[in-house]
Protein backbone atom coordinates (compact mmCIF):
# COMPACT_ATOMS: atom_id res chain seq x y z
CA UNK A 1 0.00 0.00 0.00
CA UNK A 2 2.86 2.36 0.84
CA UNK A 3 4.35 1.75 -2.60
CA UNK A 4 1.02 2.62 -4.26
CA UNK A 5 0.79 5.88 -2.28
CA UNK A 6 4.32 6.83 -3.27
CA UNK A 7 3.56 6.06 -6.91
CA UNK A 8 0.45 8.24 -6.89
CA UNK A 9 2.36 11.12 -5.31
CA UNK A 10 4.95 10.88 -8.09
CA UNK A 11 2.25 10.85 -10.75
CA UNK A 12 0.55 13.87 -9.18
CA UNK A 13 3.85 15.73 -9.27
CA UNK A 14 4.31 14.73 -12.90
CA UNK A 15 0.87 16.04 -13.83
CA UNK A 16 1.37 19.27 -11.88
CA UNK A 17 4.55 19.96 -13.84
CA UNK A 18 2.54 19.57 -17.04
CA UNK A 19 -0.03 22.13 -15.97
CA UNK A 20 -2.39 20.21 -13.72
CA UNK A 21 -5.23 17.79 -14.23
CA UNK A 22 -8.10 19.06 -16.40
CA UNK A 23 -11.15 19.41 -14.15
CA UNK A 24 -14.30 17.43 -14.70
CA UNK A 25 -17.35 19.74 -14.57
CA UNK A 26 -18.88 20.36 -11.14
CA UNK A 27 -22.24 18.92 -12.18
CA UNK A 28 -20.56 15.69 -13.31
CA UNK A 29 -18.71 15.39 -9.98
CA UNK A 30 -21.96 15.83 -8.07
CA UNK A 31 -23.84 13.35 -10.27
CA UNK A 32 -21.10 10.75 -9.71
CA UNK A 33 -21.36 11.30 -5.98
CA UNK A 34 -25.15 11.07 -5.98
CA UNK A 35 -25.19 7.99 -8.21
CA UNK A 36 -22.94 6.22 -5.71
CA UNK A 37 -25.09 7.12 -2.72
CA UNK A 38 -27.64 4.75 -1.24
CA UNK A 39 -29.83 7.72 -0.30
CA UNK A 40 -29.92 9.38 -3.72
CA UNK A 41 -33.20 9.74 -5.57
CA UNK A 42 -33.76 10.12 -9.29
CA UNK A 43 -35.44 13.46 -8.60
CA UNK A 44 -32.22 14.70 -7.00
CA UNK A 45 -30.25 13.74 -10.11
CA UNK A 46 -32.79 15.45 -12.39
CA UNK A 47 -32.67 18.69 -10.37
CA UNK A 48 -28.88 18.68 -10.47
CA UNK A 49 -28.71 18.10 -14.23
CA UNK A 50 -31.30 20.83 -14.79
CA UNK A 51 -28.74 23.37 -13.54
CA UNK A 52 -26.65 22.71 -16.67
CA UNK A 53 -28.83 23.49 -19.69
CA UNK A 54 -26.40 22.01 -22.21
CA UNK A 55 -26.19 18.74 -20.30
CA UNK A 56 -29.94 18.60 -19.76
CA UNK A 57 -30.49 19.03 -23.51
CA UNK A 58 -28.06 16.21 -24.24
CA UNK A 59 -29.80 13.86 -21.78
CA UNK A 60 -33.18 14.54 -23.39
CA UNK A 61 -31.76 14.14 -26.89
CA UNK A 62 -30.16 10.81 -26.06
CA UNK A 63 -33.25 9.52 -24.26
CA UNK A 64 -35.14 10.09 -27.53
CA UNK A 65 -32.44 8.54 -29.73
CA UNK A 66 -32.74 5.21 -31.51
CA UNK A 67 -30.09 3.82 -29.15
CA UNK A 68 -32.62 3.50 -26.33
CA UNK A 69 -35.62 2.71 -28.52
CA UNK A 70 -38.22 4.35 -26.27
CA UNK A 71 -41.45 4.18 -28.31
CA UNK A 72 -42.85 7.60 -27.32
CA UNK A 73 -41.17 10.99 -27.29
CA UNK A 74 -39.91 12.07 -23.87
CA UNK A 75 -40.30 15.82 -23.29
CA UNK A 76 -39.30 16.37 -19.65
CA UNK A 77 -35.91 15.88 -18.03
CA UNK A 78 -37.42 14.26 -14.94
CA UNK A 79 -39.18 11.67 -17.12
CA UNK A 80 -35.98 11.01 -19.08
CA UNK A 81 -34.00 10.43 -15.90
CA UNK A 82 -36.71 8.15 -14.53
CA UNK A 83 -36.77 6.06 -17.73
CA UNK A 84 -32.99 5.81 -18.06
CA UNK A 85 -32.14 5.13 -14.41
CA UNK A 86 -29.13 6.05 -12.27
CA UNK A 87 -26.39 4.24 -14.15
CA UNK A 88 -27.42 5.20 -17.68
CA UNK A 89 -27.76 8.85 -16.67
CA UNK A 90 -24.38 8.73 -14.93
CA UNK A 91 -22.83 7.29 -18.08
CA UNK A 92 -24.35 10.02 -20.25
CA UNK A 93 -23.06 12.71 -17.89
CA UNK A 94 -19.53 11.24 -18.01
CA UNK A 95 -19.62 10.91 -21.81
CA UNK A 96 -20.41 14.60 -22.19
CA UNK A 97 -17.95 15.70 -19.49
CA UNK A 98 -14.70 13.99 -20.53
CA UNK A 99 -12.04 16.31 -22.02
CA UNK A 100 -12.26 15.11 -25.64
CA UNK A 101 -10.28 17.83 -27.39
CA UNK A 102 -8.70 21.20 -26.89
CA UNK A 103 -10.42 23.26 -29.62
CA UNK A 104 -11.12 23.46 -33.32
CA UNK A 105 -10.77 20.50 -35.65
CA UNK A 106 -9.81 17.30 -33.79
CA UNK A 107 -6.22 16.19 -34.20
CA UNK A 108 -5.20 12.71 -35.31
CA UNK A 109 -4.60 11.69 -31.68
CA UNK A 110 -7.89 13.14 -30.43
CA UNK A 111 -9.88 11.30 -33.09
CA UNK A 112 -8.06 8.00 -32.54
CA UNK A 113 -8.42 8.14 -28.75
CA UNK A 114 -12.13 9.04 -28.83
CA UNK A 115 -12.89 6.39 -31.45
CA UNK A 116 -11.15 3.77 -29.32
CA UNK A 117 -12.85 4.93 -26.11
CA UNK A 118 -16.39 5.03 -27.47
CA UNK A 119 -15.99 1.72 -29.29
CA UNK A 120 -14.61 0.30 -26.04
CA UNK A 121 -17.76 1.38 -24.22
CA UNK A 122 -20.07 -0.22 -26.77
CA UNK A 123 -18.11 -3.46 -27.06
CA UNK A 124 -17.69 -3.83 -23.28
CA UNK A 125 -21.44 -3.39 -22.79
CA UNK A 126 -22.16 -6.01 -25.46
CA UNK A 127 -19.73 -8.49 -23.90
CA UNK A 128 -21.31 -7.93 -20.47
CA UNK A 129 -24.79 -8.51 -21.87
CA UNK A 130 -23.73 -11.70 -23.65
CA UNK A 131 -21.67 -13.24 -20.85
CA UNK A 132 -23.48 -11.74 -17.82
CA UNK A 133 -20.05 -11.48 -16.23
CA UNK A 134 -20.58 -7.85 -15.17
CA UNK A 135 -23.25 -5.17 -15.04
CA UNK A 136 -23.64 -3.87 -18.64
CA UNK A 137 -23.79 -0.20 -17.60
CA UNK A 138 -20.70 -0.58 -15.39
CA UNK A 139 -18.95 -2.31 -18.28
CA UNK A 140 -19.97 0.49 -20.62
CA UNK A 141 -18.49 3.14 -18.34
CA UNK A 142 -15.36 1.04 -17.75
CA UNK A 143 -14.89 0.68 -21.51
CA UNK A 144 -15.39 4.40 -22.03
CA UNK A 145 -12.90 5.58 -19.40
CA UNK A 146 -10.29 2.82 -19.67
CA UNK A 147 -7.99 5.12 -21.66
CA UNK A 148 -8.67 8.34 -19.74
CA UNK A 149 -4.91 8.59 -19.23
CA UNK A 150 -4.48 8.99 -22.98
CA UNK A 151 -7.08 11.75 -23.11
CA UNK A 152 -5.29 13.63 -20.35
CA UNK A 153 -1.76 13.11 -21.67
CA UNK A 154 -2.87 14.34 -25.06
CA UNK A 155 -4.57 17.37 -23.51
CA UNK A 156 -1.53 18.31 -21.44
CA UNK A 157 1.41 17.49 -23.72
CA UNK A 158 -0.08 17.21 -27.23
CA UNK A 159 3.14 17.80 -29.15
CA UNK A 160 4.87 15.05 -27.19
CA UNK A 161 1.96 12.61 -27.13
CA UNK A 162 0.93 12.88 -30.81
CA UNK A 163 3.92 10.81 -32.09
CA UNK A 164 3.36 8.34 -29.24
CA UNK A 165 -0.24 7.91 -30.34
CA UNK A 166 0.84 7.46 -33.96
CA UNK A 167 3.21 4.67 -32.89
CA UNK A 168 0.36 3.00 -30.98
CA UNK A 169 -1.96 3.43 -33.97
CA UNK A 170 0.61 1.82 -36.27
CA UNK A 171 0.95 -1.20 -33.95
CA UNK A 172 4.62 -0.64 -33.23
CA UNK A 173 4.27 -2.47 -29.91
CA UNK A 174 2.12 -2.69 -26.78
CA UNK A 175 0.77 0.77 -25.97
CA UNK A 176 2.02 0.86 -22.38
CA UNK A 177 5.54 -0.09 -23.48
CA UNK A 178 5.59 2.59 -26.18
CA UNK A 179 4.44 5.19 -23.62
CA UNK A 180 6.91 4.15 -20.93
CA UNK A 181 9.80 4.26 -23.37
CA UNK A 182 8.81 7.71 -24.66
CA UNK A 183 7.71 9.33 -21.40
CA UNK A 184 8.63 7.12 -18.45
CA UNK A 185 4.92 6.80 -17.62
CA UNK A 186 1.89 5.16 -19.23
CA UNK A 187 -1.81 5.88 -19.63
CA UNK A 188 -2.91 3.37 -16.97
CA UNK A 189 -1.07 5.11 -14.14
CA UNK A 190 -2.04 8.58 -15.35
CA UNK A 191 -5.65 7.45 -15.73
CA UNK A 192 -5.69 6.03 -12.23
CA UNK A 193 -4.41 9.28 -10.72
CA UNK A 194 -6.83 11.44 -12.69
CA UNK A 195 -9.90 9.34 -11.87
CA UNK A 196 -9.01 9.36 -8.18
CA UNK A 197 -8.83 13.16 -8.37
CA UNK A 198 -12.25 13.13 -10.01
CA UNK A 199 -13.62 10.85 -7.25
CA UNK A 200 -14.65 7.98 -9.49
CA UNK A 201 -15.64 4.75 -7.71
CA UNK A 202 -12.69 2.57 -6.65
CA UNK A 203 -13.86 -0.39 -8.77
CA UNK A 204 -13.70 1.70 -11.95
CA UNK A 205 -10.37 3.25 -10.98
CA UNK A 206 -8.94 -0.25 -10.48
CA UNK A 207 -10.23 -1.28 -13.91
CA UNK A 208 -8.45 1.67 -15.52
CA UNK A 209 -5.23 0.83 -13.66
CA UNK A 210 -5.28 -2.91 -14.38
CA UNK A 211 -6.83 -3.37 -17.82
CA UNK A 212 -3.44 -4.35 -19.32
CA UNK A 213 -2.56 -6.84 -16.55
CA UNK A 214 -2.53 -10.62 -17.03
CA UNK A 215 -6.11 -11.76 -17.72
CA UNK A 216 -6.04 -14.54 -15.13
CA UNK A 217 -5.55 -11.95 -12.35
CA UNK A 218 -8.51 -9.72 -13.20
CA UNK A 219 -11.90 -9.19 -11.61
CA UNK A 220 -14.93 -9.70 -13.92
CA UNK A 221 -15.42 -6.01 -14.80
CA UNK A 222 -11.76 -5.49 -15.71
CA UNK A 223 -11.73 -8.76 -17.64
CA UNK A 224 -14.67 -7.50 -19.72
CA UNK A 225 -12.86 -4.23 -20.45
CA UNK A 226 -9.66 -6.07 -21.37
CA UNK A 227 -11.61 -8.38 -23.70
CA UNK A 228 -13.22 -5.33 -25.31
CA UNK A 229 -9.76 -3.86 -25.78
CA UNK A 230 -8.64 -7.08 -27.47
CA UNK A 231 -11.57 -6.85 -29.86
CA UNK A 232 -10.83 -3.22 -30.67
CA UNK A 233 -7.30 -4.26 -31.62
CA UNK A 234 -8.74 -6.94 -33.92
CA UNK A 235 -11.34 -4.60 -35.44
CA UNK A 236 -8.94 -1.70 -35.93
CA UNK A 237 -10.82 0.81 -33.77
CA UNK A 238 -8.44 3.63 -32.86
CA UNK A 239 -5.56 1.61 -34.32
CA UNK A 240 -4.62 0.54 -37.84
CA UNK A 241 -6.57 -2.47 -39.09
CA UNK A 242 -4.57 -5.69 -38.79
CA UNK A 243 -2.79 -6.91 -41.92
CA UNK A 244 -3.64 -10.54 -41.22
CA UNK A 245 -6.67 -12.29 -39.72
CA UNK A 246 -6.50 -13.46 -36.13
CA UNK A 247 -5.17 -17.01 -35.77
CA UNK A 248 -4.97 -17.17 -31.98
CA UNK A 249 -7.72 -16.40 -29.48
CA UNK A 250 -6.85 -13.42 -27.23
CA UNK A 251 -6.67 -14.49 -23.56
CA UNK A 252 -9.43 -12.34 -22.02
CA UNK A 253 -11.95 -13.35 -24.68
CA UNK A 254 -11.02 -16.97 -24.02
CA UNK A 255 -11.57 -16.55 -20.29
CA UNK A 256 -15.03 -15.17 -21.02
CA UNK A 257 -15.87 -18.39 -22.85
CA UNK A 258 -15.53 -17.35 -26.48
CA UNK A 259 -13.74 -19.49 -29.07
CA UNK A 260 -11.67 -18.55 -32.10
CA UNK A 261 -14.40 -19.92 -34.36
CA UNK A 262 -16.98 -17.60 -32.78
CA UNK A 263 -15.00 -14.40 -33.40
CA UNK A 264 -16.36 -13.58 -36.90
CA UNK A 265 -19.98 -13.65 -35.71
CA UNK A 266 -19.07 -11.79 -32.51
CA UNK A 267 -17.38 -9.10 -34.57
CA UNK A 268 -20.48 -8.73 -36.74
CA UNK A 269 -22.56 -8.11 -33.62
CA UNK A 270 -20.00 -5.61 -32.38
CA UNK A 271 -19.93 -3.67 -35.64
CA UNK A 272 -23.74 -3.50 -35.60
CA UNK A 273 -23.70 -2.26 -31.99
CA UNK A 274 -21.09 0.38 -32.84
CA UNK A 275 -23.12 1.59 -35.80
CA UNK A 276 -26.22 2.03 -33.64
CA UNK A 277 -24.14 3.76 -30.95
CA UNK A 278 -22.76 6.54 -33.16
CA UNK A 279 -25.52 8.98 -32.24
CA UNK A 280 -25.12 8.13 -28.56
CA UNK A 281 -21.52 9.30 -28.31
CA UNK A 282 -21.49 12.10 -30.82
CA UNK A 283 -18.41 13.54 -32.49
CA UNK A 284 -14.96 14.09 -31.02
Amino acid sequence: METDKKKLIQIDQFLEKLGGIPPIPAVARKVLRLAGSDDARLADIARLIATDQGLATQILRMCNSAYYGIPHRVKSLSRAVALLGFKSVRNLVVIHSLPRRRSGTPTFAEAAIWTHSTAGAIVARLLALETQAADPEEAMLGGLIHDTGRLVLNMLIPDHYEPVMRAIYNREGPSVEIEREAMGIDHTTVGEAVLRKWNFPDELVDTVRRHHDASDTLDPLTLIVQAANEELWILGMGVREPAEPVTELPPALGRLGYSLEELPELEERMRAAMESGKEFFGQV
